[in-house]
């Protein structure tokens, strides 16, 4: 059993940050995170590619300038950024392949520079694009599923990542690895732990199952697993492989904890205007084609199965934790079940528990297969 909640704040070292917060049960600390708009310097020359042609290359942005020069009829595309979006990331290329299935005249690139989610927000549900009110005339945004986001916006009912934000694998201590062999059911996992980032939409669903989940301001995060004050750090499966440099650098007593997956639902959507319904539909049409044809399925096993963490996983030796997300329960009834990667309903009922179960399915097997000998897929 882990220790007292007030044993590990007395034992924690010191920071030179503000102090940190506890979440017990149904509370949750919450804090503005305001974050300063960097602004690219100079406009430069970007080379647009219509449909029929290649789309912009890497690591060029679409600036409002270019939208309004474009011909009529083409379809601005302009991907709202934030800090780890970049050119060669997964939702850029997932939307340029969307784009290019959809079949309409188009445009794309990614906005000017990092804005907060709240001027993003703003911003497509001004309706303008250019101008005062949307300056960088961003198009398109992806967000996490929500409640309040999709009265003012549109979001396009596909998840982005087909459900895998909602995989947790957490960073712990190298002395507490054994901690988690035994833990089988959301009731044991009560008894450890967890960190989180405060103000994080996961520390809704955690305390939703009454976890014991503490909070503090990410650059003290990874400090705290290296010092052995907190038990897990559960993260998504793609921040793992991004995060561990700085787990090499700064943190050589984290390792990844060998046993479980916390899986709940948790899914980011594009985002549009509700006044750029074409726009709207161009996305969802690509969307499914890139589905239907096998495109996507190839672009995520490339840009996000790496061999990296297929090593780090061996999901078939891990088991599966589900909790519940009664947030996100309503707004995913809008998603076509073909559409996600994960048998939700399955792991709901607890008949899929198991990484062993989660590797039989077709869409996993590229994850599962490490070198270790091939799970035959169902």
């Amino acid at each position: 059993m882990t220790q007292p909640i007030a044993k590990a704040i007395d034992a924690e070292p010191p920071v030179q940050t503000a102090t940190t917060g506890w979440l017990r049960g149904r509370r949750t600390l919450l804090s503005a995170i305001t974050t300063a708009a960097v602004v690219m310097g100079g406009y430069g020359l970007i080379a647009l590619r219509l449909q029929g042609r290649e789309t912009i290359s890497e690591g060029d942005v679409l600036r409002a300038p270019q939208v309004r020069q474009l011909p009529a009829g083409t379809l601005p595309v302009v991907l709202a950024r934030d800090g780890g979006a970049a050119a060669n990331g997964f939702n850029y290329r997932l939307l340029r392949l969307v784009m290019q299935q959809s079949g309409v005249p188009h445009a794309i690139g990614l906005a000017a520079s990092i804005r907060p989610q709240d001027e993003v927000v703003e911003a497509l549900a001004s309706g303008s694009i250019g101008g005062n009110r949307n300056p960088e005339a961003i198009t398109v945004a992806m967000f996490g599923a929500g409640k309040t986001l999709s009265r003012r916006l549109h979001p396009v009912p596909i998840p982005v990542s087909g459900g895998l934000l909602g995989l947790r694998v957490g960073w712990m201590h190298r002395d507490r690895v054994p901690q988690t062999a035994s833990i089988r059911t959301p009731q044991q996992l009560r008894e450890v732990v967890l960190l989180q980032g405060v103000g994080w939409r996961d520390v809704n669903v955690l305390d939703h199952s009454g976890m014991r989940t503490y909070t503090t301001r990410p650059r003290e995060l990874m400090r705290l697993v290296h010092y052995n004050r907190v038990d897990l750090y559960p993260r998504g499966l793609t921040e793992l492989e991004r995060e561990y440099p700085e787990v090499l650098r700064d943190a050589n007593n984290v390792v990844v904890d060998p046993h479980l997956m916390i899986v709940y639902p948790f899914a980011g959507f594009f985002h549009v205007s509700r006044n750029n319904p074409k726009l709207a539909q161009a996305i969802d049409t690509g969307f499914r084609r890139a589905i239907a044809n096998g495109t996507y399925q190839q672009l995520l096993e490339q840009h996000l199965f790496t061999p990296w963490l297929k090593r780090q996983l061996d999901l078939p030796k891990r088991r599966l934790i589900y909790l519940p997300n009664p947030e996100a329960a309503q707004l995913f009834n809008d998603v076509d079940p073909a559409h996600w990667i994960l048998p939700w309903d399955q792991l709901e009922r607890g008949t899929l528990s198991t990484g062993y179960q989660l590797c039989r399915l077709r869409r996993w097997r590229m994850l599962c297969d490490s070198g270790r000998p091939k799970i035959r897929a169902s």
